[in-house]
C-alpha cells in the first residue's frame, strides 16, 4: 500500500514501536479536542436510519449546510469527507492547475491521478510564506485553475485573498480554495469567501464539517460553488450513497450548536496564544504564527524525523514531521493545539528535548 505522508497515522507507529498498550496523544492531527453536545442525538438518529439507505440527492443534508452558510441548497455538493470532492473535482476543471505550496498533498496527487499539469507557486519561509499575487498574475496564462488553502495547511495562515480572487474573475480562472480550517478563526467571517458564490461562478469552496466540529471519523464534507458545469460533472462522476447515514444526521445538528462553535473560537484563540508564547520560550526553535488550530516550527540543531521519534518514544507523543510539504525541509515540524493539559505535556517534553542538544 502506498504511503501517503499524513499525519494522524497513530497505528502504523504504535505498531513500530511496539506500544500497544499506551495512550498516544496525537498532535499530527488538527482535529478539535471537545465534540459538540449532540453526539448521542448523532448517534441515534443515525442508528435509526441504518436499516435504509441514505437520501440519494443529500437533500436533507444539503439544506442544513445552506441554511448554515445562508446560501442557495443548489449550490452544496455534499461529500464523504473533502478529500472525495477534491478528487471529483479535478475530473471536472481545465487541465493545467497551479497549486500554492507548502499545503495539503492530495491537491496534487488527486491532479495528477486525473492527467493534470501541475504548476507550483512556492512561498518562501525566509519571508514568512508570503502570498506573491503579482507572480501569480503574471504567470496567468500558465494555468486554467488555481488552488489554494486558506488558512492553509501547514504555516497556517488565514489570508486576505479577495484580490487574488478579483485577478482570477477578471481572467476567466477559477479559483479553488480550501476552506477546511477556517471556522476555527476568529476572522473567519471576513476572510471566507462564502458571500462571493452567489455573483462568481470562478469560485469553488470546500469545507470540511468534521475537523472544527472534532468528529474526523463521520466524513462529512461539501463543496461550494454557483458554476452549474462543475456541479453536473462532480455529480456524474460521484458514486451513489457516498455519505453514510451517521453523517447525514450529523448535519441536522451540529451547524445548530452556536454556542459550542463560540466557545470553541474563543478557546483556540486563547490556548494559540499561550502556546506560541510558551513555545517561542525553547531556545532552539522558530515558531510560526498561526490564525488556525495547528503551529508550524522550524527546528535548529535536529531533524524533524529525529525529535518525532524521540517525542513518540520517550513521551508518547505524536507531532508531524513537516519535511515532506513541497518547500519545506527536514527542520520543519507541525503540532496541534488539543486540550491545555495535553499541550502543556507537549511544550515540556519539546523543550526537555532541545533542552539536551
Amino acid at each position: 500500500m502506498e504511503k501517503l505522508g499524513h499525519g494522524a497515522d497513530v497505528e502504523s507507529m504504535v505498531e513500530q514501536y511496539g506500544k500497544k498498550n499506551t495512550k498516544v496523544i496525537d498532535f499530527s492531527s488538527n482535529i478539535n479536542p471537545e465534540m459538540p453536545g449532540c453526539i448521542d442525538s448523532i448517534i441515534k438518529s443515525g442508528a435509526d436510519a441504518l436499516s435504509r439507505y441514505p437520501d440519494i440527492e443529500y437533500r436533507r443534508v444539503r439544506k442544513n449546510i445552506s441554511e448554515y452558510l445562508d446560501i442557495d441548497m443548489e449550490y452544496v455538493i455534499p461529500g464523504n469527507g473533502a478529500t472525495e470532492l477534491i478528487y471529483l473535482l479535478m475530473k471536472n476543471i481545465g487541465k493545467k492547475i497551479a497549486i500554492i505550496n507548502p499545503t495539503f498533498s492530495e491537491y496534487r496527487r488527486s491532479a495528477t491521478l486525473s492527467g493534470l499539469e501541475v504548476v507550483d507557486f512556492v512561498m518562501d519561509s525566509k519571508n514568512g510564506f508570503r502570498l506573491d499575487i503579482d507572480e501569480i498574475e503574471s504567470r496567468i496564462d500558465e494555468f486554467d485553475s488555481l488552488f489554494i488553502c486558506n488558512p492553509n495547511n501547514p504555516d497556517g495562515k488565514l489570508r486576505d485573498i479577495y484580490e487574488l480572487m478579483d485577478i482570477m474573475k477578471k481572467h476567466g480562472k477559477l479559483l479553488i480554495v480550501d476552506e477546511t480550517f477556517i471556522e476555527f478563526s476568529p476572522m473567519y467571517r471576513e476572510r471566507s469567501l462564502v458571500s462571493e458564490l452567489e455573483t462568481n461562478r470562478n469560485l469553488f469552496i470546500i469545507r470540511a464539517a468534521t475537523k472544527f466540529f472534532g468528529m474526523p471519523g463521520i466524513r462529512l464534507g461539501y463543496a461550494l460553488t454557483s458554476n452549474k458545469e462543475i456541479i453536473d460533472g462532480i455529480y456524474r462522476y460521484k458514486e451513489p450513497w457516498s455519505l453514510n447515514s451517521f453523517a447525514d444526521a450529523a448535519s441536522e445538528y451540529i451547524f445548530k450548536e452556536s454556542e459550542y462553535m463560540e466557545r470553541s473560537r474563543k478557546y483556540f484563540e486563547k490556548e494559540i496564544e499561550f502556546m506560541t508564547s510558551e513555545l517561542k520560550k525553547i531556545k532552539g526553535i522558530n515558531v510560526y504564527e498561526t490564525d488556525t488550530n495547528f503551529i508550524l516550527i522550524r527546528l535548529d540543531g535536529i531533524k524533524a524525523s529525529e525529535i518525532r521519534k524521540i517525542l513518540f518514544e520517550r513521551a508518547d507523543i505524536l507531532i508531524r514531521d513537516a519535511s515532506n510539504f513541497i518547500g519545506l525541509d527536514d527542520s520543519f515540524i507541525r503540532v496541534a493545539v488539543k486540550k491545555h493539559e495535553e499541550n502543556i505535556v507537549l511544550i515540556n517534553a519539546i523543550s526537555s528535548v532541545m533542552g539536551l542538544l
